[in-house]
């Protein structure tokens, strides 16, 4: 697979045009994003790890078609390259509108500094208006789940696979597994891990999810024994948060990523 390279004093990332996918990164001498050690590079496939987009829509689609959409899966037109920024565009082509039958313009453009940016921008080119959700499905790096947590969600409505809905108690913390979703997160979200903080900055990105499967994904080919090896932190917006474009309209939306000295609580 061809991957694009970016490097900056601060760290580096690498991104395949597939998906537009961040496959990994590090900042500062630590790994911020995870890439499965059993990824599976077959083109056309979605790379476990990284920060894959879901787009048109998130999770399972309820008349079978792809989960989280198709947009991981295509392949992306690198509009723009230097060392440390990269802009990639994907339009609707016969086979994304055999899925969604929509005229769009996605543009994906990633930065890397002293953080790890991305700038997001779904353009309604159809006649009609269109409505879709999407999400940046962040993998980070851990080397401790059960000791690691998520601050930032007290409070926050949260909504579990048997669609329970209770307002979240203090942090997240990791000691179980999780596939929650939280409505009307906060703009800034905390992953900690002992000593180790990362920030996680979203703009105009109204929901969060926390995943993962813990020991049940021993049984998914691409995870196996890694799960604990990692702890998906989401920004994006899905359900009631789903985005409605009239024709020509615009979404942008940004999430910053970024690694801080800090303290557990």
């Amino acid at each position: 697979m061809s991957l694009i390279e970016l490097v900056s004093a601060h760290g580096r990332a690498r991104i395949s045009p597939q998906g537009a996918q961040v496959l990994d990164a590090e900042l500062d001498g630590r790994p911020l994003l995870w890439l499965s050690p059993l990824a599976d590079f077959t083109p056309g496939k979605a790379v476990r790890g990284g920060v894959p987009l879901c787009f048109p829509w998130f999770g399972k689609h309820p008349q079978g078609l792809p989960a989280h959409g198709f947009a991981r899966n295509q392949r992306w037109t690198v509009l723009e390259q230097s060392a440390s920024q990269v802009r990639l565009a994907l339009e609707d082509n016969a086979e994304t509108r055999a899925l969604w039958p929509h005229a769009f313009r996605l543009e994906l453009t990633l930065q890397l500094d002293q953080a790890l940016d991305f700038t997001f921008r779904v353009e309604n080119r159809d006649a009609l208006p269109i409505q879709f959700s999407y999400a940046l499905h962040s993998y980070f790096a851990v080397t401790d789940l059960h000791g690691s947590l998520v601050q930032g969600l007290d409070g926050c409505l949260r909504r579990e696979l048997a669609h329970v809905t209770m307002p979240q108690p203090g942090a997240v913390r990791l000691v179980e597994p999780i596939d929650a979703v939280f409505e009307l997160a906060p703009a800034v979200l905390q992953l900690q891990e002992g000593p180790r903080q990362v920030l996680i900055e979203a703009e105009s990105m109204r929901s969060a999810v926390v995943w993962n499967p813990g020991p049940a994904a021993e049984a998914v080919a691409d995870i196996g024994v890694h799960w604990p090896e990692y702890v998906c932190v989401e920004r994006g917006n899905i359900g009631a948060a789903a985005i409605t474009l009239a024709a020509g309209e615009v979404h942008q939306a940004s999430m910053r990523l970024s690694q801080l000295p800090g303290t557990a609580k």
